[in-house]
């Protein structure tokens, strides 16, 4: 009988490995990484994070007739408590851009994303939070916002959309533009 036994449990620990991990996978798709799928992510975020950013929202062009230009932007908001920026290639597939927000107050932060290059795609959204504004205003959001010219196809003007977006009451201030070889938020 114990010979039996030793025989058989070697052909159930083969018969669990290959049927196993298949055992309630009707109708579902293998994953071939551990990476989350899109669906995942979104159920992490908090719901307020999700639709936080409705409130106010607008769109400005960025033209550059160089790639060392940085167009500036400054972004005031009231009653934030964060703001979401993200940016597209406008005009000729090929071009990469980046924009790198900073907002200063009590605990200055940056967020940097760039366009993946195809026209009218956009990058991830980059985020910064509003940690309860300065001493001399409180709840007040303050950043900067630079666009930049990464790479692509070399033609200028070149130019790309940036969107903006918040869950308060904000005014953009184009600042112009500068030369800068060494860019960093």
């Amino acid at each position: 009988m114990r010979r039996q036994t030793l025989w058989v449990l070697p052909l159930l620990v083969v018969a669990f490995v290959l049927v196993g991990p298949a055992c309630g996978q009707e109708g579902k798709e293998e994953r071939t990484s551990n990476e989350p799928t899109p669906a995942e992510i979104e159920a992490q975020q908090p719901a307020e994070l999700l639709a936080a950013a409705k409130k106010w929202r607008e769109v400005l062009e960025c033209r550059l007739q160089r790639p060392s230009e940085v167009k500036r932007f400054h972004v005031s908001c009231t009653g934030a408590t964060l703001l979401d920026v993200r940016i597209t290639d406008c005009c000729m597939a090929g071009d990469h851009w980046e924009v790198k927000t900073k907002n200063w107050d009590r605990a200055p932060n940056t967020a940097v994303t760039t366009s993946p290059g195809p026209v009218g795609q956009y990058g991830l959204t980059s985020r910064v939070y509003n940690y309860g504004g300065t001493a001399l205003n409180p709840g007040h959001l303050n950043a900067l916002v630079e666009c930049s010219y990464l790479h692509g196809i070399d033609i200028f003007s070149a130019g790309s959309f940036i969107t903006f977006s918040s869950d308060g009451n904000c005014t953009v201030t184009d600042l112009g533009m500068r030369d800068a070889i060494h860019r960093r938020p």
